[in-house]
């Protein structure tokens, strides 16, 4: 059981929060709803500065906890999925889940999700914002090609969007409502192109600063941009006590039921950071361009398992090498063993 003086439950919403606070023998000594404004819940937590608090993880989870971090409370995250598991009930309200969240936190029960320092959050937010510009690059760019089909027009260039490219969708002859809407989406590319080049400097000079990131850009097919997905999505290395929890966190293990004697293995969890397994299977595919170990993997499995099995075995493999890499702080060598852990 923790030492706190009282425990306070938070179920988070957009606009409002209910507040359960109890103290060590369980007993509830308030209930209450209040707004997410900033200043209320700071007046709120400010006199119970000496609780500890436990918030599920949500989407506007961030601007609480950094406002509550402020007053100096102590915050902890609730893992979603591993609480519902266990303090699953008929009957289900805010008063009911803020109860539980306190309950649980008391009695040292809380699944805990792991909340990274604020510089790596940042970090994350940075290469996050980038991956949406190019997704809203990748859709302008559909736009254009629809303008052009709706026209009936050809082109014979390798690459619509490079230099001789923009000088022919500049020029063409087209109807004024075509024109217009072309332009309008030529006019979004250039703005989105220059956003996405700020952000792409940003990166690689963050990249090149940073260690680990220099560590995992000597893998073949890891560029500035993935290594520092990487990096932000793991943060600190010693929080996974072994490569296969590095693995489960990136949602690359199979899944597993047991039953009796038997156990069946399916298909991936894709359980913990999507964006971690994806920039691993990115990285696995930039990489079968180069004559590496890891490419022979691929190419022997895509093969025999095919293009899908293949890229998560090795994107599983992979995660094992980077785990190696940041305990030991030891850039990639092509012939060494990897260590078994």
């Amino acid at each position: 059981m923790s030492n706190a003086n009282s425990y306070i439950g938070v179920d988070l919403h957009k606009k409002t929060c209910f507040i359960t606070v109890m103290n060590q023998a369980g007993k509830i000594k308030k209930q209450t709803e209040i707004s997410t404004d900033t200043d209320k819940v700071a007046k709120f937590f400010a006199k119970h500065t000496d609780a500890s608090v436990a918030v599920e993880s949500t989407m506007n989870w961030i601007p609480f906890y950094e406002n509550l971090e402020s007053l100096g409370c102590s915050v902890v995250l609730s893992n979603p999925l591993a609480t519902k598991a266990i303090a699953s009930a008929r009957i289900k309200n805010d008063k009911v889940d803020s109860r539980v969240l306190a309950d649980l936190l008391r009695t040292n029960l809380l699944p805990l999700a792991y909340i990274q320092p604020r510089e790596i959050r940042d970090l994350k937010e940075l290469v996050r914002q980038r991956v949406n510009y190019v997704e809203w690059r990748t859709r302008v760019k559909n736009k254009i090609h629809s303008v052009l089909f709706k026209n009936n027009l050809k082109h014979d260039f390798t690459c619509l969007y490079g230099k001789a490219g923009m000088v022919w969708l500049r020029g063409l002859e087209l109807r004024d409502i075509y024109r217009q809407e072309l332009d309008r989406y030529l006019e979004t590319l250039d703005l989105l192109d220059k956003q996405i080049n700020e952000m792409s400097d940003e990166i690689m000079k963050t990249a090149k600063t940073d260690y680990d990131c220099k560590l995992l850009m000597t893998i073949p097919g890891i560029s500035y941009f993935t290594a520092l997905v990487i990096k932000s999505e793991i943060g600190d290395i010693g929080r996974f006590a072994s490569a296969g929890k590095l693995c489960a966190y990136a949602g690359l293990i199979p899944s597993t039921y047991a039953s009796a004697e038997k156990i069946r293995f399916g298909r991936i969890t894709k359980r913990g950071s999507k964006w971690l397994r994806r920039a691993l299977v990115d990285a696995v595919t930039s990489g079968s361009k180069h004559p590496s170990r890891l490419c022979y993997f691929y190419r022997k499995l895509k093969k025999n398992k095919g293009t899908g099995k293949a890229k998560v075995a090795t994107a599983r493999k992979l995660a094992t090498i980077i785990f190696a890499m940041l305990t030991d702080k030891q850039p990639f060598r092509e012939f060494a063993p990897v260590k078994q852990r």
